[in-house]
């Protein structure tokens, strides 16, 4: 009978022995705490394969509780060990909210053989018994044999492509990085909405240390990876980021336990881990402090000034902040049922902290959106976004999304020119890597005849936001107002692509349709966002569709128009959609006469009478013309876009996935 051995492990120029809890590099002995060890071996015994973060707690520490972040330690504390396999990669690779990996070929032994059995007739193992190579299956770990020449041109290929792929992950001139999805650790997943809180406000914090020192990924785009289980390095390339912060919070009675670790995605590496434990009240505290230890580790320089309104971050009330996040978690629904639940919440939160300038904010949001989704007039909820607005900056001038939504109304319902390019640069220089702030100054922009600047500033909103199709949409409007359906075109099939529920994008690639006079499939994208959109009896939706099938691009607006004339008699109608169809009909008296009763209400929409495209049958008109001039758009310069093709356009074709519709205002 062949005695029992201890197996040796065996990888690049280590050699691990478990039993003798070794780790060796040559003849010299690789200093490891027990527990680094441990975890080692854990990893190295499942070479290949993915070993949970709760695995490697269970095994390491089966008796003992411990938090994440002391895990990672052990994994940054063996990465310094061990600095990087034979093809230049690292051993143990991160998948992000899921665990860890070790990719490098290992070399198992089995000595201690001292010879056969006398009785079992064996003659002894064969030249290649007692030892077997595993090469695991990894884009990143090339396995080493005893082939010669072929497996060194591997080797030297697969280094070159990855030199070459990582500087195309750090081509931007600044570092960029990703907040992933803050996990929900507390076993309760109606706290999730707290986790969504968290990570849209550490993206806005980690933005506010400015552009000139680092570009910070938006919501969307992040929010994408939810319950994802790709790598950092699949992560940062399809991003174009150096760094991700992976983060988990648990709660524990009055406090906040948070969890955070920053890795660089070329190498996988782990930067920094910490663990966080703070009363509820300084959880705005906790996320400044986060911000500082992530710039220092990133080495970046926070100015004076920006240093002081981490540093003046107040505390909150438990109550109010709890509502804020759920106000939050609403207003990202983006529909009139869901902002009205915000509002709600918002009203809650300042209720029990009147000083809580973001829930002033988030209060101004909810009103201003419910008025771009025709829910009510803007006479109504406009002048309500904008006194809660002046409250928020009255308590807190720093707050970048504010200066935006005070932008945003003083353009669309004030006709305050000047007074919303003042807003809109403010909140970038407060948050340059907020993508939201460059979409609404490109909407500015274009309203302003500046067609090649707003183009400019929606490709810098996409670079922030690569997986928003609100964005894309937003893109392709402003080529439709410059006059280049087909670059819209691609825009909005794009934005499709990754949701093609998102109502918008059908409707952008209708307007597009109608542009190039291509009238069925217009009135076929208009009918199937109608369908996406809903909230229409099934009778009417019948209508609908027996006209578009009828009548094509003239039925689908004459059934839409009756349809909201016997609406308006009970229920708010933008006048402005009425005038939109009328001019879609050609009748243009009647498009006058409900232009001029948009004017009395401020519809936000009038701000587009320069570039909007179906306008141009009436621009002759002298009552058009006076309405430009009340409206102090008068004497506008159109700036013309050169046809060129998106440079965001290669990026989005290699993602993969859907996102939800919720980017940008």
């Amino acid at each position: 009978m062949v005695q029992q051995a201890h197996r040796l492990y065996e990888f690049g120029p280590y050699r691990l022995d478990p039993a003798q809890q070794l780790l060796m590099e040559g003849t010299k002995k690789v200093p490891l705490t027990p527990k680094a060890l441990q975890t080692l071996l854990v990893l190295v015994e499942n070479h290949g394969q993915v070993v949970t973060k709760e695995e490697l707690l269970q095994k390491v520490w089966p008796e003992t509780y411990v938090e994440e972040a002391t895990l990672a330690q052990n994994v940054f504390t063996l990465r310094k060990q061990l600095p990087s396999d034979c093809g230049g990669g690292v051993y143990i690779e991160t998948i992000p909210k899921r665990g860890y990996r070790f990719v490098a070929a290992v070399r198992v032994e089995e000595p201690g053989i001292d010879g056969p059995d006398k009785n079992s007739g064996d003659t002894g193992p064969s030249a290649d018994q007692g030892s077997r190579w595993y090469l695991p299956v990894s884009r990143r770990s090339i396995g080493i044999s005893l082939g010669g020449l072929v497996i060194l041109t591997l080797i030297a290929t697969t280094s070159y492509l990855w030199q070459q792929q990582s500087a195309h992950t750090t081509r931007n001139p600044r570092p960029m990085l990703a907040v992933l999805p803050v996990q929900n650790l507390t076993g309760d997943s109606s706290r999730e909405y707290i986790a969504d809180g968290l990570t849209e406000e550490l993206i806005a914090v980690l933005g506010s240390l400015g552009s000139e020192n680092l570009g910070v990924i938006a919501r969307t785009s992040s929010m994408t990876y939810k319950h994802s289980s790709k790598t950092a390095g699949q992560i940062g390339r399809e991003l174009g980021v150096d760094y991700i912060l992976e983060c988990s919070f648990r709660n524990a009675p009055g406090q906040i336990r948070f969890t955070a670790q920053l890795i660089q995605t070329r190498t996988q590496v782990h930067q920094w881990a910490h663990n966080y434990e703070r009363p509820l009240k300084d959880v705005l505290e906790l996320q400044a402090e986060l911000a500082r230890t992530v710039a220092s580790e990133i080495r970046i320089r926070v100015s004076p000034e920006r240093e002081k309104r981490l540093a003046a971050r107040r505390p909150v009330n438990p109550e109010a902040y709890d509502a804020y996040v759920q106000g939050q978690f609403h207003w990202n629904e983006r529909s009139p049922q869901e902002l009205l639940l915000a509002i709600n919440y918002f009203q809650q939160a300042v209720a029990a902290d009147s000083e809580f300038a973001p829930a002033y904010a988030g209060l101004a949001d909810s009103y201003a959106m419910l008025s771009t989704m025709r829910h009510d007039s803007p006479v109504v909820t406009m002048p309500k976004a904008k006194d809660a607005l002046l409250k928020a900056l009255a308590l807190d001038d720093s707050i970048a999304d504010a200066h935006t939504s005070l932008g945003w109304v003083m353009e669309e319902f004030d006709w305050d020119w000047s007074g919303a390019e003042r807003e809109f640069r403010r909140a970038l220089d407060l948050d340059p890597s907020d993508a939201s702030a460059h979409h609404r100054y490109a909407i500015h922009l274009a309203a302003m005849g500046k067609l090649p600047q707003a183009l400019a500033e929606m490709q810098a909103a996409q670079r922030l936001d690569p997986f928003s199709p609100v964005l894309m949409t937003s893109t392709g409007w402003v080529l439709l107002r410059g006059r280049m359906p087909d670059q819209a075109i691609r825009e909005c099939v794009n934005a499709l692509d990754l949701d093609p529920k998102f109502v918008r994008g059908h409707l952008c690639l209708g307007e597009a349709y109608e542009q190039k006079h291509d009238l069925n499939r217009a009135a076929a994208e208009f009918l199937q966002g109608k369908m996406i959109a809903g909230g229409e009896t099934p009778e009417t939706m019948d209508a609908i569709k027996n006209a578009t099938l009828r009548d094509g691009y003239q039925g689908y607006f004459q059934v839409r128009l009756s349809q909201l004339l016997d609406k308006r008699k009970q229920n708010y109608v933008s006048p402005y959609d009425l005038a939109d169809i009328y001019v879609r009909l050609g009748e243009k008296a009647e498009a006058m006469k409900w232009l001029d009763a948009a004017y009395q209400e401020h519809s936000p929409y009038l701000v587009n009478l320069q570039i909007e495209p179906r306008l141009d049958i009436l621009r002759s008109d002298p009552r058009f013309q006076a309405l430009v001039q009340r409206v102090g758009l008068g004497g506008l310069q159109i700036s013309k876009l050169v046809p060129a093709p998106s440079p965001s356009a290669s990026q989005l074709q290699r993602t993969a996935g859907t996102t939800r519709s919720d980017s940008s205002k």
